[in-house]
C-alpha cells in the first residue's frame, strides 16, 4: 500500500454575509509572506482547526474576532488524485464538532480514520509505556501526526511542542513504515492476552492461597497441613466416615442396653399404650399433610374460578352495552344526503321503502332483528355461565371450610396426643444416660466437618477451570508470538533510522554549503529503538543545541520526513508547513529570517522540483523570502488591528 500526498489548493473563510477570504496554493513550495498581524498565524490556525481538532470551540483554536467575523472555515484538497472539500460551520447548530467532507458531516473522531484510510496511511494502536500495563492502547491519529507535518511558529524549540515522547515515537515510526509491523494488530492481541494470563494467574494464586487458609483454620485435618488437593479431601472424608460408623454402633449398644432397662422396670401394659400413642401420632402427621396440600388445592382452584366469573359478568356487560347503543342508534335517521348533502325527506315514502334510497326494507329490517337476537341469545348464554360459575365458586368454597375445618380438628387431636405421651418422653429422658447426647452431638459436629470438605471440594472445581483457561490462553500466546515474530522481520531499525539522519545530513550539508557560518555543529544520528529514540548531534543529545542551531536541526528533521513522500516502504503524506519564527538568536546575537536567509528553504525547493516529488507540497511562512525562485509567492498586506 502506497501513501497518497495530500496538496492543499485553496482555503477560504466565509462570513454570513459578504466578501470572503481565499488562499490560493500549488503544488512544489509556496511562501506565505506579509508583516507582522497580518494574519498569517491565523490562517494557519484556521487551518488546523479544518483538519479535525477535536476541540469544537474555535476560541481556543484561533482569535476570538475571526470567530465572530466568520461562519466557517473551507479548503480544497487534492488526495492522491481525488479532489475533497472540507469544511468545518461554528455557527451552526449541532455541528461545531464535525468536519463536512463533501457537504456530509462526519465526527472529529471519525475523521481522522477517514483521512487516514483515504491517505492509504494504516490504522495503529500504539502501547503508552509498558505494552502489558492495563492501559488500553489509543489509536495514532491524523492530528498527532499533523503536529509533525506543520511546524507552528511557537514549535522551534523542540521536536513537537507539547507531544510526549511515546507520542512522538509512535509517529515516526508509522513515518518510516515501522508501526504497522511493530505495533500489528497480533503485537496488541498478544499484550492483551498476556495481561489477561497474568490476571488470571495471580487470581488463581490467591484463590489457592485464600482456600488453604480457610481449609485449615475451619477443618483442621490431618492432611491438609501443606495444601488441599482433591486426594487429601477424599482420604479425611473416609477418616470421618470411620469415626461415624464407631460412633453410630456405640449409641446402638447404648439404646439396646437401656431397651433392656426399661422393659425390665416397666409393665407390658404401659409400654403398649406408649406405642399406640406413637402410631397414632404418625397417622394423624399423615393426615395434616394430606389435608394441607388438599387446601392448597382448592384454594388454587376457587381463585380460578373467581377470576374465571369475573372474565364472564365483564363480557356480559360489554354486550349489554353494545346491545343498548344499537337500539338508541336504530332510531336515528340521515337528514342530509351524504352524496349532495342536502335535506333528506321521508314524506310521500312508504314504510316498507328506505325513506333515502327507495328500496324495500322488509330484508333489512330481518337482519337487524336477526342481529339483536344473536345479541339475546349471546346475553342468556353469558348469564348461565355466570351463574354457573357462581355456584362452582359456592361449591369450592364450602368445600375449602370443610377442609380447613377438618385440619383444625386433626391439630387438635395431635395436641391430645402429645399431652398423652408427655409423661412417658419425660420419664425415657431421664433415664437416657448423658454418653447418648455426647455422641450426638459429636456426630452432629463430624457431619458437618464432612459437609464443609465437600464445599471444599466442589471450590477446588473452580481452581481447575482457571487452569484449564490458562492451559488454553498460554496456546493462543504461543500462536500470536509465532505471527508477532514474522511480522518482527520486517523491521529493520537501523535501515530505517539511517534513511531518515541521512537526509538530515543532506540538508544540513546544502545550507553548510550555502552559508559556511550555519551549521557549526556535528553529524546528526539517531538511535531508534522499540520503545523510544534518541537524536544525537556528535557525542551529544539534540535536545542539548541552542536556538538557532535546534532551529536548522528542526527544519532539517522536516526536510527529511517530506523526503519519505516517494518510497511506497513510507507513509508520509507529502505536505510539509513551516511557520518559522520572526526572530531566533543563537547565543550572541539576533538573526532576522529575511531574503539572506533564503537559504534554508532552498533545499526543500531543489527536494520538491525532482519528478518523483512533483505531488509534493511545501508551505513556508515568514515575513520576505524574497528573491526565491521557483516558489508561488503569497503576499498578505492587509494589517489586522
Amino acid at each position: 500500500m502506497t501513501t497518497k500526498t495530500l496538496i492543499i489548493k485553496q482555503l477560504s473563510r466565509l462570513p454570513k454575509t459578504g466578501n470572503f477570504d481565499e488562499l490560493n496554493f500549488e503544488p512544489g513550495v509556496n511562501v506565505l509572506v506579509g508583516q507582522p498581524n497580518t494574519g498569517k498565524t491565523q490562517w494557519l490556525r484556521m487551518f488546523n482547526f479544518l483538519m479535525g481538532d477535536r476541540d469544537s470551540n474555535p476560541a481556543n483554536a484561533f482569535d476570538e474576532s475571526l470567530v465572530n467575523k466568520y461562519d466557517s472555515v473551507k479548503g480544497i484538497f487534492v488526495a492522491g488524485d481525488e479532489e475533497i472539500i472540507l469544511e468545518r460551520n461554528w455557527k451552526q447548530s449541532g455541528n461545531k464538532g464535525k468536519v463536512f467532507i463533501n457537504g456530509e458531516p462526519i465526527t472529529t473522531d471519525n475523521f481522522s480514520a477517514y483521512l487516514l484510510s483515504l491517505l492509504e496511511i494504516p490504522t495503529v494502536h500504539y502501547p503508552q509505556g509498558n505494552p502489558l500495563s492495563l492501559r488500553t492502547w489509543p489509536e495514532l491519529s491524523w492530528q498527532s501526526l499533523l503536529r509533525h507535518i506543520y511546524r507552528r511558529q511557537t514549535s522551534w524549540g523542540e521536536l513537537v511542542n507539547k507531544q510526549p515522547e511515546v507520542h512522538q515515537h509512535a509517529c515516526i515510526l508509522l513515518f518510516l513504515g515501522i508501526a504497522e509491523y511493530l505495533f500489528s494488530s497480533e503485537y496488541e492481541q498478544l499484550a492483551q492476552k498476556q495481561k489477561e494470563i497474568y490476571r488470571r494467574q495471580v487470581r488463581k494464586e490467591e484463590f489457592v492461597s485464600t482456600l488453604n487458609q480457610i481449609s485449615r483454620e475451619l477443618l483442621n485435618e490431618q492432611g491438609l497441613g501443606v495444601a488441599v488437593t482433591a486426594k487429601s479431601i477424599d482420604s479425611a472424608v473416609q477418616r470421618l466416615d470411620i469415626e461415624v460408623d464407631s460412633l453410630l454402633n456405640q449409641r446402638v449398644a447404648l439404646l439396646d442396653s437401656l431397651q433392656d432397662s426399661v422393659l425390665q422396670a416397666s409393665n407390658s401394659e404401659q409400654i403398649v399404650a406408649f406405642e399406640q400413642l406413637s402410631d397414632r401420632w404418625s397417622r394423624l402427621q399423615t393426615s395434616k399433610s394430606e389435608v394441607s396440600l388438599q387446601i392448597q388445592s382448592t384454594q388454587a382452584r376457587l381463585k380460578d374460578l373467581e377470576n374465571y366469573g369475573i372474565k364472564v359478568r365483564d363480557e356480559l356487560s360489554r354486550i349489554e352495552r353494545a346491545r343498548s347503543a344499537g337500539q338508541v342508534f336504530r332510531d336515528l335517521r340521515v337528514t342530509n344526503c351524504p352524496v349532495c348533502e342536502q335535506p333528506v325527506s321521508s314524506e310521500n315514502i312508504s314504510p316498507d321503502h328506505c325513506y333515502l334510497c327507495g328500496q324495500p326494507t322488509e330484508q333489512n329490517l330481518n337482519e337487524g332483528s336477526a342481529s339483536e337476537q344473536r345479541l339475546d341469545f349471546e346475553i342468556e348464554q353469558l348469564r348461565s355461565e355466570n351463574q354457573e360459575a357462581q355456584e362452582l365458586v359456592d361449591m369450592v368454597h364450602s368445600e375449602l371450610e370443610s377442609l380447613i375445618s377438618n385440619q383444625r380438628l386433626i391439630d387438635e387431636e395431635l395436641t391430645y396426643v402429645q399431652r398423652q405421651m408427655r409423661p412417658t418422653q419425660i420419664a425415657a429422658v431421664a433415664i437416657l444416660p448423658p454418653e447418648i447426647s455426647q455422641i450426638d452431638m459429636d456426630l452432629g459436629r463430624i457431619q458437618e466437618r464432612m459437609r464443609q470438605l465437600e464445599r471444599v471440594k466442589s471450590a477446588l472445581d473452580l481452581q481447575e477451570d482457571l487452569s484449564e483457561q490458562i492451559a488454553k490462553i498460554e496456546s493462543e500466546i504461543r500462536t500470536l508470538e509465532t505471527e508477532v515474530a514474522r511480522a518482527s522481520e520486517e523491521i529493520n531499525f537501523e535501515q530505517s533510522s539511517s534513511f531518515l539522519v541521512n537526509h538530515m545530513n543532506t540538508y544540513l550539508n546544502s545550507i553548510k554549503q550555502k552559508n559556511s557560518n550555519s551549521w557549526t555543529q556535528g553529524e546528526v544520528g539517531l538511535r531508534l529503538k522499540e520503545k523510544g529514540f534518541v537524536f544525537t548531534v556528535g557525542s551529544h543529545r539534540a535536545s542539548s543545541l541552542g536556538a538557532t542551531m535546534m532551529l536548522y536541526f528542526l527544519a532539517a528533521y522536516n526536510y527529511s520526513l517530506l523526503s519519505l513522500s516517494n518510497n511506497e516502504k513510507y507513509h508520509y503524506p507529502g505536505l510539509s508547513i513551516l511557520e518559522f519564527p520572526a526572530n531566533f538568536a543563537d547565543g550572541s546575537r539576533d538573526v532576522v529570517v529575511r531574503d539572506h536567509e533564503n537559504f534554508i528553504l532552498e533545499p526543500f525547493i531543489s527536494l520538491v522540483n525532482q519528478e518523483s516529488m512533483q505531488k509534493t507540497q511545501v508551505i513556508a511562512v515568514g515575513r520576505s523570502f524574497e528573491g526565491l525562485q521557483n516558489v508561488h509567492r503569497i503576499e498578505l498586506s492587509r494589517v489586522w488591528r
